[in-house]
Order: structure tokens, then C-alpha cells, then sequence
């Protein structure tokens, strides 16, 4: 398994409360997003069809809904609420001079 680095994902004024940003890292699709100053970075395509979380909606302070098919998300730990076994992978972050890395 290749060893993780920090890589740059998103300038942090590009992430403002209430957006989910998109990006790719490595390869990687990646969500951004900020809930009461925290920054949470998880895997960003829906484990059902592989539908892009970015353009979902937030049903709960903490669960972000899927735009196609409605799956839900808890965003601080990647579990699906009603299934195990759909858990995203979730990414340390960091902001270093105004720019947001994962640990990918």
C-alpha cells in the first residue's frame, strides 16, 4: 500500500459554511465541507451508484443526503445510518497559509 502524504485539496476561502466543495486528489474523489468550524473531508461519491455527495443536502446539522437516491451520510464518521456496510472513507485534514490538505 503506497504510503499517504499531505496534498494540497482547496484554498480554505473557497469553503465557506455552507458549501460542500468537490475535489480530486490523487485521483481520489473527495468532499469538502465545514460544520461550526470544522472542516470534514470524506470519500466524495455515494456508496450506491456512485452519485457525486456534493450535490447533496444537509437533512440534520450532521447528515448529508445523497441528490440521487436520497442515502444518508453521517459526515463526522462516513457511516451510513442505515447500513453498515456502506461506510465512506473519511480523510484527515489540515490548513496551512490559508490552504486545506488531506492526508491521502
Amino acid at each position: 500500500m503506497p504510503e499517504k502524504s499531505w496534498l494540497f485539496a482547496l484554498k480554505e476561502k473557497d469553503l465557506t459554511g455552507n458549501s460542500i466543495e468537490f475535489v480530486r486528489v490523487k485521483d481520489t474523489p473527495i468532499i469538502l465541507l465545514k460544520k461550526n468550524g470544522k472542516i470534514y473531508s470524506l470519500y466524495g461519491k455515494c456508496s450506491h451508484m456512485g452519485c457525486r455527495l456534493s450535490k447533496g443536502t444537509f437533512i440534520d446539522e450532521y447528515v448529508l443526503k445523497c441528490g440521487c437516491h436520497g442515502w444518508e451520510y453521517d459526515i463526522r464518521t462516513g457511516k451510513h445510518l442505515g447500513n453498515k456496510d456502506a461506510t465512506l472513507e473519511t480523510y484527515q485534514n489540515k490548513v496551512e497559509g490559508g490552504e486545506i490538505f488531506v492526508l491521502a
